[in-house]
């Protein structure tokens, strides 16, 4: 489906994310922390305990000073329980703005769905004093012919909600749609303005500006619904090799397909229960041409696992040369 429009969950699961300074007492705030945010949305978090919980060193921007905890559910599902509380925590709810098309009805049952919220330390350019920052995103794919709608759909035929005021106390509340220039998209009412951006036509709808109750998406009748998504420029895809029921190994194949060469923090977080090798780890590089290469690693940290203490963390920073794809691998023992 392409790029998302912010940053989601890529897989299956919960995750937690938090860089905190360093003190003595980060393992009681970590647990204060997934704790409380279990509570507010109603989520397992509280399980994120010590054996799946590691400490970063070089991935997620690690600065001196901070420590950052990176915890995950494998097995966490987002559901209606999740997105209540979610809902909650914006100054309207679901009273107006674009929150008014959160249908649980229509988002759960879909191709995809990733939500979330962040937290940031920040300062008012204004006054100077400090701020917290906080963000919340929810990303669905929705395919209109699931819901038996065809070429021509509107927002609100696909939620099966309509737009409603924008909140009293936003800001901005704006719909924004990107569609490719060639595909012909026609909307209703027109939208206030129309800009390029990376190669699409966005379509931007002020909702301060003027009431719409509703956009309508038209596309021409030989033109397909989907057109095939650009790859991304650095894609991973880890997988398990070897059989039976003692040993293995992990793989991950890194592909760059810039003309430039990028360098990339890999980051593997498994499951204290695995035995992991660290000696086995080795890098190939194979090229357009077939040509294969080895690829020395510019910085490996590794953290091994203690039983039902804390998982194993792989950290490798490597540099992923032009029009490649780089396989990672090592041998673990289950």
């Amino acid at each position: 489906w392409g790029y998302a429009p912010t940053a989601a969950q890529g897989s299956a699961g919960a995750e937690l994310v938090t860089r905190m300074d360093d003190s003595d007492d980060v393992d009681a705030r970590w647990r204060g922390l997934a704790n409380a945010l279990s509570g507010v949305f109603c989520a397992s978090l509280n399980f994120v305990g010590a054996e799946n919980t590691g400490s970063s060193q070089a991935a997620f921007g690690a600065a001196n000073g901070t420590v950052l905890r990176h915890g995950y559910l494998a097995r966490e599902n987002v559901c209606t329980e999740n997105l209540t509380p979610w809902i909650k925590q914006l100054p309207c709810q679901a009273q107006s703005g674009l929150a008014a098309l959160l249908n649980p009805h229509r988002l759960y049952n879909m191709h995809y769905h990733s939500m979330g919220v962040a937290l940031q330390p920040a300062t008012d350019p204004a006054t100077g004093r400090p701020l917290l920052r906080y963000t919340q995103h929810v990303s669905v794919v929705l395919d209109p012919r699931a819901f038996g709608l065809g070429a021509n759909w509107t927002l609100g035929g696909l939620m099966d909600r309509s737009l409603a005021a924008p909140c009293p106390v936003a800001a901005r509340s704006t719909v924004r749609i990107a569609a490719a220039p060639a595909r012909g998209l026609r909307t209703t009412p027109r939208a206030d303005s129309t800009a390029p951006v990376a190669g699409r036509t966005v379509h931007t709808f002020d909702l301060r500006r003027r009431r719409i109750a509703d956009i309508g998406l038209a596309l021409p009748a030989d033109r397909p619904l989907l057109p095939p998504a650009a790859a991304p420029a650095v894609t991973a895809h880890r997988f398990v090799t070897g059989h039976g029921g003692t040993g293995g190994g992990i793989e991950a194949a890194l592909t760059n397909r810039l003309d430039t060469a990028v360098r990339v923090v890999y980051l593997d977080t498994l499951p204290w229960y695995l035995r992991v090798y660290s000696h086995t780890l080795r890098l190939e590089a194979v090229a357009d041409n077939g040509r294969v290469a080895a690829v020395a690693p510019a910085r490996v940290l590794f953290t091994p696992a203690v039983d039902r203490g804390r998982p194993s963390v792989l950290e490798v920073e490597v540099e992923l040369p032009a029009r490649s794809r780089t396989v990672l691998r090592y041998d673990i023992e289950k």
